[in-house]
């Protein structure tokens, strides 16, 4: 018999193994980069931010800058000019563009970006108020802007004061719903302004839109709430006014006539015995029963932004003559440590024009919050003020050391002290915001300005230290104007110029914008309106500005409203910065290759 223990190999089979397995490693491959361009498409993909619009939160190609008096180290923006730099620390202007530009800028931030959730059915997880979001360009549905959302499908929307105030839809159709309608005329005819088209016979006219908006603004303002942000959105859009961690190394004064220097100074002359602002912890000490303050000064509490690198503005504002607006929400937080006096107290002082709060820390554990209003300069009379908080902690042990913030911001005032806390919500009457709407130089009825905010620290009765003093302003949103004249239209090679030049932003003071829901007109189905700004206001081109729509949205025709992004073009919500701009080794200075791991952060 045979032998067939051990049989000769099968070539033909062997073969047919080979392309099979060369066929699934084929088709392997296939899937993989089919599921990765599906994973890219629907779940999450990467963005490089380009610009600063977004600076803080996000930073566009960058150059770090340390400044030299007080050593806070911030971004510039790439385009940074060759003259002075302005520290937002210490607001010194010694400094200018350093070596760093001859090697480049540093990238924008490299983020990844959900997008599955705007991608779900129905209204599952929707778009939300204050989200980080990227969308197309209204004006060419091809470039990727990323802005913040402030604005949804379904309300009315102001900025009023660098804030945000809306009304629903339903709620002003319910309470007044000849202004709704009115509303709804006035988006007709934008849009056949733009055409340069007549209605009813006649062309429009400038003050024919600002008779409109003032009459509407008049009675739609008493309807109208703040939009207060959320807590995490809050984190990200507080920007820095002085950190006493950076104290300014000044030269010495050559007059007395030279301006005040950023810091903390005593009120009045007893307050300088008692108080030492000279070193980064504060100390305070005086068995005085009578309270001895020191003041923030040096510079105003404004919209200044480091990372514009001269201070001027990119956005045109109502007031070009004026580079910088002042800003009334702060926060100020620091580390307590009292030492000696079981009986002393201290007290913060915070205003936003004529609402002036005051919190007061006892040894004892008392923690109180009072509202009062200024009537006289900045004093007010102690008789005159209102309890709006209180509560009770454990005494305060010497050396112990709790964590303070006060903060008044959107209209809120917050009070925490260690693990109390206490929240208070006021509001500005209507026809205070109606004159703030009305007088873009930031000035009230009957001529009286504004009252710049002023920050105090007091204390009586006690010694104490203060470590980690920080004060910080919210970001305001700049009632800017439309500056660009004209723009270039690539698909027809036309200039194609801009008959709003020179009118109030969309959405600012005094021109409230109709953002409208999901809706079907005339058989086509209509996407919700949001209103996008950027976190940098005097440097982000965003919905304030945008008055010509791309060709992808010509065919909405007069139902698409300027200034808005159409639901169907937003891509997803921005959460993760995993590559900021890296550090550069010694012999490659120009790439920055080594990430910088510290500055990866979530985006809120």
């Amino acid at each position: 018999m045979a032998d067939t223990s051990n049989p000769m190999p099968k070539p033909a089979l062997d073969a047919k193994s080979n392309a099979e397995n060369i066929k699934d490693t084929l088709e392997s491959i296939v899937v993989a980069f089919i599921l990765a361009f599906v994973f890219r498409a629907f779940v999450v993909e990467a963005f490089v931010i380009p610009t600063g619009s977004m600076a803080s939160t996000l930073y566009g190609a960058q150059i770090t800058h340390t400044c030299s008096t007080c050593g806070y180290e911030y971004a510039i923006g790439d385009r940074a000019s060759k003259g002075q730099l302005i520290c937002p620390n210490c607001d010194s202007g010694t400094d200018s563009v350093d070596e760093r530009h001859v090697y480049g800028p540093d990238s924008g931030d490299r983020i990844l970006v959900h997008k599955w959730p705007f991608h779900m059915p129905g209204d599952l997880l929707p778009p939300e108020r204050w989200d980080v979001t990227v969308f197309k360009n209204p004006s060419d549905g091809t470039t990727n802007y990323i802005k913040r959302l402030v604005g949804l499908p379904g309300e009315v929307l102001e900025i009023i004061d660098g804030d945000i105030y809306t009304v629903t839809v339903e709620t002003l159709e319910e309470a007044n719903p000849a202004l709704l309608e009115r509303m709804l005329r006035l988006r007709g005819e934008l849009a056949v302004y733009r055409r340069g088209g007549e209605v009813d016979g006649r062309r429009l006219s400038v003050s024919h839109f600002q008779k409109e908006y003032a009459e509407i603004n008049a009675e739609l303002v008493p309807l109208m709430n703040i939009e207060r942000k959320t807590e995490a959105a809050q984190k990200s859009l507080w920007s820095i006014t002085y950190d006493h961690d950076f104290l300014p190394n000044y030269l010495p004064l050559r007059s007395e006539s030279e301006r005040e220097r950023v810091g903390w100074h005593p009120v009045e002359t007893a307050a300088a015995k008692a108080w030492d602002t000279s070193r980064s912890e504060i100390t305070f000490s005086s068995e005085a029963d009578n309270w001895l303050a020191v003041q923030f000064g040096g510079k105003p509490i404004d919209d200044f932004y480091a990372y514009n690198s001269d201070g001027v503005r990119m956005v045109q504002s109502a007031r070009p003559e004026d580079k910088r607006v002042a800003v009334g929400d702060v926060r100020l937080s620091f580390v307590w440590l009292p030492d000696a006096g079981s009986d002393g107290a201290i007290e913060l002082r915070m205003n936003r024009d004529r609402d002036l709060f005051i919190a007061r820390i006892r040894a004892n554990g008392e923690v109180t919050l009072d509202h009062g209003v200024l009537t006289d300069g900045y004093h007010v009379d102690g008789d005159e003020l209102t309890r709006v908080g209180k509560v009770e902690l454990d005494s305060f042990q010497a050396g112990e050391a709790v964590a303070v913030e006060f903060a008044n911001v959107d209209c809120r005032v917050t009070l925490q002290v260690g693990d109390g806390r206490i929240q208070h919500d006021y509001l500005i009457p209507p026809e205070k915001l109606l004159a703030l709407c009305e007088r873009q130089d930031q000035e009230i009825g009957g001529g009286t300005a504004v009252l710049e905010t002023k920050v105090a620290i007091a204390a009586r009765s006690m010694a104490c230290r203060f470590r980690h003093v920080l004060l910080q302003r919210d970001v305001y949103y700049l009632a800017a104007v439309q500056s660009e004249g004209a723009m270039h239209n690539p698909s027809t090679q036309e200039t194609i110029q801009n008959p709003f030049q020179r009118w109030r932003g969309w959405g600012t003071a005094g021109v409230p914008i109709l953002l409208l829901p999901d809706r079907v007109e005339d058989g086509k189905t209509l996407y919700g309106e949001y209103f996008m700004l950027g976190d940098n206001s005097p440097a982000s081109q965003d919905s304030r500005m945008w008055w010509h729509p791309g060709e992808h949205l010509i065919p909405l025709g007069d139902a698409y409203q300027l200034g808005t992004v159409p639901g169907d073009q937003l891509i997803g919500k921005a959460f993760f910065v995993y590559w900021p701009a890296g550090h550069r080794p010694f012999m490659m200075r120009r790439v920055g290759i080594i990430p910088n791991v510290g500055r990866m952060r979530w985006i809120r």
